[in-house]
């Protein structure tokens, strides 16, 4: 299955990462840099209106990855299934 970001939600921070909302979830995307043992790439956090966070379990390489898969939590959480990915 190829996942595919809406781009155009999202938003450049000052800080380098990336913001958007969906269905009422805060999504966050931030590049990670390689460090020993671990590897570099994206990571993202989705966080509920009653407070549940959904993290990435490992990194991704390209950013639209990382955001598709936000959104994918964000959308299955808005319908009631567990916020993972």
């Amino acid at each position: 299955m190829d996942l595919h970001a809406n781009v155009r939600a999202w938003e450049r921070e000052e800080d380098g990462s990336y913001k958007s909302e969906l269905e009422g979830y805060s999504l966050h995307v931030v590049w990670r840099p390689e460090k020993p043992g671990e590897r570099r790439g994206f990571i993202w956090k989705v966080a509920g209106p009653d407070g549940v966070v959904a993290e990435a379990h490992g990194v991704e390489e390209e950013i639209e990855l990382a955001m598709a898969r936000a959104e994918n939590v964000a959308r299955r959480a808005h319908g009631g299934l567990i916020l993972s990915e």
